[in-house]
């Protein structure tokens, strides 16, 4: 340890002025609220992203290919040569469609998905979120499944056992003129994703009744769902399936699909890591105050150290690790709590969410290793810019106007 730490250590520590004392103190203290207050905050904002993107992902597929021309023909073929790339773990046909629901008490528009049960459960796994009934009942031989979201059948005023009509404006022309495609369905299960959007929206058939409902052949789908491995190389694998499948066919992640609300998310978490950075900013002043205190009150110091040869960049350097050592405390200190903070929650989930406003029950959180050191490493560089000014003043001092009336 060089003597500029061991006389820095030594302006530390509480003794004599004890007004210097309460203001180094005191700026530990801001920098730890402000270091903790990041901490907690992102992290809050990492679990509610994370939690979103759980509830889409279960809802849509991981990456979805879909056909220019509008249908994608002879899809088992197109699924073959999918399931060949590194990477993907399962790919399931879909069938997409804009209906009219019709029950006793109203009608509305809904968007209808006819899926395959069996590889939709490995695709994106929607029966975790049947509340009522089941996803088996859309293969029911004896009559037509459909399920609903749950904002959805309440509007319709149906639960699971009603029947309601769907119909569709692919209809046929006969000598009546137009006549809309209607069949009746039996609510076979309700669904609640927590996403207002899809529960309000979505309704699901079989696969078979979709191509049968509007006169598909078997061999067709609107597009295919994709399921991988890995959920963070989505756009990574949608590249390598536009580059393997022909130019008819596109490819998209759940990234992309969802490109607007995941970047009002992002925009979002910036402004928030901004906005209490300016915390830090404060406490990173009150440093500065500090060490001109501090410069104030060792004036006959820095005059001896420079009378017996310490040079004025030992002196700059003094104060720099003084301020510094503030900071890094400051630091340390507010992550360790912000850690603590965010652990305990993550793991007790203390703080409870009404899940009638929330698609959670409990305040999500998810730390990241990167984050930490983002936010340490900013509030270290603030703490070490705070002591540049009160370290230079300190270096220029004149060893005779410093003792000349001690």
């Amino acid at each position: 340890m060089g003597f500029q730490t061991k006389v820095a250590i030594h302006y530390l520590k509480p003794k004599g002025n004890s007004f210097i004392s309460l203001l180094s103190f005191i700026s530990i203290l801001g920098i730890v609220i402000g270091v903790m207050a990041l901490i907690v905050v992102i992290s809050v904002m990492n679990g509610f992203d994370h939690a979103l993107e759980e509830k889409i992902v279960g809802v849509q597929s991981q990456v979805v290919v879909l056909n220019y021309k509008g249908v994608v023909t002879d899809y088992k073929k197109i699924e073959k040569n999918i399931s060949k790339i590194k990477g993907v773990k399962e790919v399931t046909p879909f069938i997409y469609t804009d209906v009219m629901l019709s029950s006793s008490a109203t009608s509305l528009g809904s968007v209808l998905r006819g899926i395959n049960v069996k590889s939709n459960v490995k695709a994106t796994d929607l029966s975790k979120y049947i509340i009522k009934g089941s996803l088996s009942g859309l293969n029911s031989a004896k009559y037509p499944g459909i399920v609903l979201g749950k904002v959805l059948a309440g509007r319709l005023g149906v639960t699971v056992g009603d029947y309601i009509n769907v119909i569709s404006p692919q209809g046929q022309i006969t000598p009546m003129g137009f006549i809309p495609k209607s069949e009746s369905f039996v609510v076979c299960g309700i669904m609640n994703s927590g996403m207002y959007s899809y529960d309000s929206t979505f309704s699901f058939i079989s696969l078979k009744n979709a191509q049968k409902f509007l006169n598909m052949p078997k061999t067709d789908a609107t597009g295919l769902e994709v399921k991988l491995f890995n959920i963070g190389k989505a756009k990574l694998i949608a590249g390598k399936i536009n580059q393997k499948l022909n130019s008819d066919f596109y490819s998209l992640s759940w990234e992309q699909l969802n490109r607007n609300l995941f970047s009002a998310l992002r925009l979002e978490k910036l402004t928030m890591f901004v906005i209490l950075s300016l915390i830090v900013l404060v406490a990173a002043f009150s440093i500065i105050s500090t060490l001109i205190m501090v410069v104030m009150e060792k004036r006959k110091d820095i005059a001896i150290l420079k009378s017996i040869g310490a040079s004025s960049a030992d002196i700059m350097k003094i104060f720099m690790i003084q301020g510094f050592i503030i900071g890094l405390a400051g630091t340390a200190l507010g992550l360790l709590l912000g850690f603590l903070l965010s652990y305990i929650e993550e793991t007790y989930h203390i703080i409870k969410l009404p899940s009638s406003v929330y698609y959670i029950t409990a305040l999500p959180v998810k730390m990241t290793i990167g984050e930490f050191i983002a936010i340490g490493v900013s509030a270290l560089f603030l703490s070490f810019i705070a002591t540049i000014y009160p370290a230079y003043k300190a270096s220029r001092i004149d060893p005779a106007e410093g003792i000349r009336y001690e």
